[in-house]
């Protein structure tokens, strides 16, 4: 296998990357997001459900999933928790309607950046979200010491 990147083909578009992933189960939220991140020049795919977003993140190891906490058959802890099992360099940001909900309910060793309560700042997101995606690609770019 050459060290070239898989291209991915997405809705028509060839994408050869995906910086966020974000899961929740509101279509408006999906959709705000979306658009935020089109504008930022920010690739972002989104799922509905749990599942749908633990293959997403699998698949397209993004560094950045947005996960809300109220899902369907999955809440978000349990998300976060598959998620980082199948990608340890990625970052996790909770949105939710209802904080007192995760108040001391989440995992210690989960990379969790912020908790943002439902309707958020987009400003505030977008800031978070850029600088995950700088410490990504920071990370990324130095150099590997051999000894």
């Amino acid at each position: 296998m050459s060290g070239k990147r898989e291209d991915v083909i997405i809705r028509g578009d060839l994408v050869d990357k995906v910086d966020v992933v974000v899961i929740d189960d509101d279509a408006g939220v999906r959709w705000v997001l979306q658009e935020l991140f089109s504008m930022a020049d920010i690739s972002c795919m989104h799922a509905e459900s749990g599942h749908e977003g633990i293959q997403l993140v699998s698949k397209y190891r993004p560094p950045l999933a947005i996960v809300d906490i109220k899902l369907g058959a999955m809440n978000g802890l349990e998300v976060a928790r598959c998620i980082y099992r199948e990608c340890k360099q990625i970052k996790i940001l909770f949105i939710t309607g209802y904080s007192e909900t995760i108040e001391g309910k989440v995992d210690e060793d989960l990379p969790v950046i912020g908790i943002l309560e439902k309707p958020f700042n987009i400003g505030e997101v977008l800031q978070q979200v850029k600088s995950v995606l700088n410490q990504a690609k920071g990370s990324a770019e130095r150099p590997v010491a051999f000894g």
